[in-house]
């Protein structure tokens, strides 16, 4: 993946590259998980080409990732934008645990009773299915925030030359966060 990116993607939109691969990822995961969960396979191996398969888009999201704390950080402030950029990014599976846990906790029958997996009854299956539906809505959903995300390294550097500085923006992102960290704390205990 890393490789692929150098040689061929290093020019591409990292909005492309981020919309192909996140669904890239979602529908490639789709078979594997409805596969399970209605008992059409059922075994451990069946699941490593899904890991094979989702290795290189993996790989082109943490590049990209990595691309864009690169470019906003300015000099001498390149560990702060670092470090607020990877725990805004770290935050972000908690609070989807936290969400998903409250949301599916309203599901029936309960995700969180062991005993439906073990009986494995079809209104139970159908439950899981939803959820993944859900999870995979969700994801489809966040593409709709990828105007956030600079097109490519120059539209960062004129961003950060053109658009206004205050500091109302640097306080609501970090209240944000805050509210982000804290909630997924008290909900993931």
């Amino acid at each position: 993946g890393l490789w692929l990116v150098k040689k061929r993607l290093l020019h591409r939109s990292w909005r492309e590259l981020t919309l192909v691969t996140t669904i890239f990822l979602n529908v490639i995961d789709m078979p594997f998980s409805f596969c399970t969960i209605y008992d059409i396979v059922r075994d451990p191996y069946f699941y490593l080409g899904e890991t094979v398969l989702q290795g290189i888009p993996d790989a082109v999201n943490f590049v990209v990732s990595t691309f864009v704390i690169v470019e906003m950080a300015e000099g001498g402030d390149e560990g702060i934008v670092y470090g607020l950029l990877t725990t805004t990014y770290n935050v972000g599976g908690p609070f989807a645990s936290a969400i998903s846990n409250q949301l599916f906790g309203l599901f029936e029958p309960k995700l969180s009773d062991p005993k439906n997996y073990v009986e494995d009854r079809p209104t139970f299956r159908n439950t899981v299915a939803l959820s993944f539906v859900v999870t995979y809505a969700a994801a489809f959903l966040s593409l709709l925030t990828l105007p956030l995300l600079p097109r490519q390294k120059a539209q960062v550097q004129q961003w950060k030359r053109d658009w206004p500085r205050k500091d109302a923006y640097a306080w609501a992102s970090l209240t944000i966060l805050v509210v982000g960290l804290v909630y997924s704390c008290a909900l993931n205990v």
